[in-house]
C-alpha cells in the first residue's frame, strides 16, 4: 500500500512537471524603442525586440512572426501606413529581433509598434502577450537650425581663436605691439592679481616696459642696419648700371685722336657750307673797310 501511495506521488509529480514545462511561455522583455521615448532619428530606422529565449528559429519563423509584428503611422501625405520591415538576427544578441524598416519614416510624428501573441522562438515556444508601443521621431528641421546655430557658434569660436593666435604671435614678434602692451600695464591690477604692492607691481611694469623698449630699440636697428644695406645694394646696382651704359655709349662712339678740318681729313665741304663761309668772310672784309673810312674821315676833320 505504501509503495502504491509512493508512485502515485511521483507520478503525479511528474505529470505537473510536464504540464509546467508545456505551459512555460516566451516573454517579452524588452522593446526598444521605449514606449513614450522622443527624439529618435527617422531614417534607418530599426526597432529591437527582446525575449526570453533564443529567437534564430530560421525563414519560417521570421515570415510567421512579422504577420504578428505591425509598425504604422502616418506617411508624407499623413495617411495611416503600416511600414514594410526585415527581420534580422545577431549571433551577439540571439534573443533578440531587430526589425529594419525598408523606408524612412517621416520627422516629428508618433509611430505605434504593436506585437500580438504568438510570437515564436527557436525552440517552438509562444509568447502570450500582446505589447504596444508608442514613440516619436525627432524635429530634423530643429535639429537643422541647431547644426547652422552650432556652425555658426563654431566659426566664430575659430575666428576668436585665430586672431587671439594671431595677436598671440604678434605679441611674440613685433617688439612694438609689446611695447604697446607694456605701456597699458597698470599696477593697481597686477598687484591684485600678483598679490603684491603697489611699489612691486610698479616696479613689475616698469621692468616690463624697459625691457619692451630694448626690443623696439633692438626691433628699430636690424630694420634700419637691413634698410641701409638694402640701399647699398641698390646704390651699387645703379652704379653698375651707369658703368655698363657709359661703356656701350663710348664703344658705340668713334674718336679721333685730335681737331681736325674736313678738309685735313681728306673731305670735302657742302656747298651750302661754303657759301656760308664765304658770305661771312665778305661781310667780315666790307665791315673791315667800312671802319677803316670811318677812321679816316675822322682824321680828316681833325
Amino acid at each position: 500500500m505504501k509503495k502504491l501511495g509512493a508512485l502515485l506521488a511521483a507520478i503525479a509529480i511528474i505529470m505537473v512537471s510536464m504540464v509546467s514545462a508545456f505551459a512555460a511561455d516566451v516573454e517579452i522583455t524588452g522593446v526598444n524603442p521605449k514606449d513614450g521615448s522622443t527624439g529618435n532619428q527617422p531614417t534607418n530606422f530599426a526597432v529591437k525586440l527582446k525575449f526570453s529565449e533564443d529567437m534564430r528559429g530560421g525563414t519560417e519563423a521570421d515570415a510567421a512572426n512579422k504577420e504578428k509584428i505591425t509598425i504604422s503611422g502616418p506617411d508624407a501625405e499623413g495617411n495611416e501606413k503600416k511600414y514594410d520591415f526585415t527581420v534580422v538576427h545577431s549571433d551577439k544578441h540571439p534573443n533578440e529581433l531587430w526589425l529594419v524598416l525598408t523606408s524612412d519614416l517621416i520627422a516629428n510624428t508618433e509611430y505605434t509598434i504593436t506585437v500580438e501573441p504568438g510570437i515564436v522562438s527557436a525552440a517552438g515556444n509562444l509568447t502570450s502577450e500582446s505589447r504596444t508601443t508608442t514613440f516619436k521621431t525627432r524635429n530634423t528641421k530643429t535639429d537643422s537650425y541647431i547644426s547652422m546655430a552650432l556652425m555658426v557658434v563654431m566659426i566664430a569660436v575659430m575666428m576668436f581663436m585665430t586672431q587671439r593666435e594671431g595677436k598671440k604671435q604678434m605679441a611674440e614678434t613685433d617688439a612694438n605691439y609689446a611695447l604697446a602692451a607694456a605701456k597699458k600695464l597698470n599696477p593697481y591690477k597686477i598687484a591684485k592679481q600678483k598679490g603684491i604692492s603697489i611699489e612691486e607691481a610698479q616696479a613689475y611694469c616698469d621692468k616690463e616696459r624697459a625691457k619692451a623698449q630694448k626690443a623696439v630699440d633692438k626691433l628699430n636697428a636690424e630694420r634700419a642696419k637691413a634698410e641701409a644695406a638694402k640701399q647699398a645694394e641698390m646704390d651699387a646696382a645703379a652704379a653698375r648700371i651707369e658703368a655698363e651704359l657709359a661703356a656701350a655709349h663710348d664703344a658705340s662712339v668713334y674718336k679721333v685722336k685730335r681737331r681736325a678740318s674736313v678738309k685735313e681729313a681728306g673731305g670735302k665741304l657742302p656747298k651750302a657750307v661754303r657759301n656760308r663761309a664765304r658770305d661771312k668772310e665778305e661781310a667780315e672784309k666790307e665791315a673791315e673797310k667800312r671802319r677803316a673810312q670811318n677812321s679816316k674821315g675822322k682824321k680828316s676833320k681833325k
